[in-house]
C-alpha cells in the first residue's frame, strides 16, 4: 500500500515539475499575497493634505496656520479662497479645507467665530482618517488656548488683589481722633476695614466675571464639519462605483481567458483555423460576443448600483460609458493575452487570478493608495483598475466630467491598444 502511495506521490511531483508555471505560482503566489496584504492593508493615512481659508487674517489665525504647518501629520498645501478650496477637494488635490472665520480669537465665543472643516466624503477611508486627525488636532489647539486663558486669569487676579487701606494711614485720621471718642473711633475703624475688604472683594469678583465672560461655550468650540459629496459617509457610496470596475474586469478577463482556452482544449479552435476566416477575423469574431456580454454586464451593474443601493449618480452617462468601454477593451485584451499564453483552463484560471487579485488589494478599491508605501504603490500604477476607480467614483459622487481626467483616460486607452495588440500578435502566432 505504501509503495503504491509513494509511486502516486512521485508521479504528482513529476507532473508538477513538468508544469513549471503552476509550480512557480504555487510557491510564489502566497508570498506575493502575504507581502501585498502586509503592506497594503492599512486604512490610516499618514499625511493629510490641508488647505486653509483665512477670513480673519489676524494674530490668532496666523498662529493656527503656524500650528497646522508644524503638525507632522499635516501637509499645508496653501492659503486659498473658498472657491479654490472647493475645487481642490473636487480634484482630489487636498483632503481637508479648514476655514477660519472673521473675528476668530482662538476660542470662539459665538457661532460665527467657529472654525469650519470640509472633507471629501467620496474617498471614504481618507475622509474618516482626516476627520479623526483634524478633530484631535483642533482639540489640542483649543486645550492650549484654554490653558493660556487660565494663566492670564491667574495673572490678572494676582495683579488685581488690592489690600484693604489702613484708616490710620489716611490724612483724615488726625481729624477723626479729635472728633470721636476712642471707643467710637475703634468701632469706626473696624467698620472701615470691613468695608474696604468687602469693596476689594467685590471689585475682584467683577474682574473674575469679566474674564470668565471670555471663556467660550464648550459646544461652540467644536468646529463645524461639512462632508462633501458623501455627507453620510456611507460605505456603499464608496464601494459601488469601485465595484462597477472590479466586476467588469473580473468578468471580462475570466470570460475571455477561459472561453478561448476551452476552444483549444476541445480542439474546435483548430477546426476554425482550416476555414476561410483570417486570423484577425477569427480573433475579432471571438472577442465581439464577449464584448457585448461585458457591455450588458456593465449596464446591469450600473443600474443595480443606483437603484438597489441608492447610490447617487451625478455625472453624465454618455461620457462615462465611453471611458468604461475603453476600460472594457483593455480588460478583454488582458483576458485574450492570458489565454494566448495558457495551455489549458487551469493555467488560464491561475494566470487570471494572478492578474486580478492584486487589483483588488493595490488599486485603491478598498485600501487607499496614500496608505501604501512607495515600494508597493508603484505596482498599483501598472494596473488598469487603478486608473478607472478615481474616474468612476468622481463621476458618481462629484458629477465630474471623465474627460477632465486626461492622464487616467489616456492610460486606459493605451492599455486597450497595448493589451489587444500584443494579444492579437500572440493569438495569430499560435494559430499559425
Amino acid at each position: 500500500m505504501w509503495r503504491r502511495i509513494g509511486a502516486l506521490i512521485r508521479k504528482e511531483f513529476i507532473q508538477m515539475r513538468r508544469d513549471r508555471r503552476t509550480l512557480a505560482m504555487m510557491v510564489l503566489l502566497p508570498v506575493l499575497w502575504l507581502v501585498a496584504f502586509g503592506y497594503a492593508v492599512n486604512f490610516d493615512i499618514e499625511t493629510i493634505h490641508v488647505d486653509v481659508v483665512d477670513h480673519a487674517d489676524n494674530g490668532d489665525s496666523r498662529e493656527l496656520i503656524r500650528q497646522i504647518r508644524n503638525q507632522k501629520d499635516f501637509s499645508l498645501e496653501g492659503i486659498v479662497t473658498v472657491s479654490e478650496g472647493r475645487e481642490d477637494l473636487k480634484q482630489g488635490s487636498t483632503d481637508v479645507v479648514i476655514t477660519i472665520p472673521q473675528g476668530y480669537t482662538g476660542l470662539p465665543r459665538a457661532k460665527e467665530e467657529t472654525l469650519q472643516v470640509q472633507v471629501d466624503g467620496s474617498r471614504l477611508f481618507t475622509a474618516q482618517s482626516s476627520l479623526r486627525k483634524v478633530n484631535e488636532f483642533l482639540l489640542d489647539v483649543q486645550k492650549g488656548n484654554m490653558n493660556r486663558l487660565q494663566e492670564e486669569l491667574e495673572q490678572s487676579l494676582q495683579k488685581g488683589a488690592t489690600p484693604a487701606i489702613d484708616l490710620s494711614q489716611t490724612p483724615m485720621w488726625a481729624q477723626l481722633e479729635r472728633m470721636m471718642p476712642p471707643q467710637a473711633l475703634e468701632r469706626f475703624q473696624n467698620e472701615w476695614a470691613k468695608g474696604m475688604e468687602r469693596q476689594a472683594k467685590e471689585s475682584m469678583e467683577e474682574r473674575v466675571e469679566k474674564i470668565k465672560e471670555q471663556f467660550p461655550d464648550p459646544e461652540r468650540m467644536k468646529p463645524e464639519v461639512e462632508v462633501l459629496y458623501n455627507p453620510d459617509i456611507r460605505s456603499v457610496n464608496y464601494m459601488i462605483p469601485g465595484l462597477v470596475g472590479l466586476v467588469l474586469i473580473f468578468i471580462t478577463t475570466l470570460m475571455t481567458a477561459l472561453g478561448i482556452v476551452r476552444e483549444k482544449e476541445r480542439g474546435t479552435l483548430e477546426q476554425l483555423v482550416v476555414t476561410p476566416l483570417r486570423s484577425f477575423e477569427l480573433m475579432v469574431g471571438k472577442l465581439i460576443p464577449y464584448f457585448l456580454i461585458a457591455v450588458v454586464d456593465f449596464l446591469l451593474v450600473f443600474a443595480v448600483g443606483i437603484q438597489l443601493f441608492d447610490v447617487p449618480f451625478r455625472g453624465e452617462v454618455l461620457p462615462f460609458l465611453v471611458v468604461s468601454l475603453l476600460f472594457l477593451l483593455g480588460s478583454l485584451g488582458m483576458g485574450l493575452l492570458v489565454s494566448s499564453v495558457s495551455q489549458n483552463q487551469q493555467q488560464a484560471m491561475q494566470l487570471a487570478v494572478l492578474t486580478l487579485v492584486p487589483q483588488i488589494i493595490l488599486s485603491g478599491f478598498i485600501f487607499p493608495l496614500e496608505a501604501m508605501p512607495w515600494g508597493i504603490r508603484w505596482i498599483s500604477w501598472l494596473m488598469p483598475l487603478t486608473y478607472f476607480l478615481p474616474v468612476s467614483r468622481d463621476v458618481f459622487l462629484k458629477g465630474a466630467n471623465p474627460f477632465d481626467y486626461t492622464m487616467e483616460v489616456s492610460v486606459l486607452a493605451v492599455y486597450a491598444v497595448l493589451f489587444l495588440g500584443v494579444a492579437a500578435l500572440r493569438f495569430r502566432r499560435n494559430l499559425g
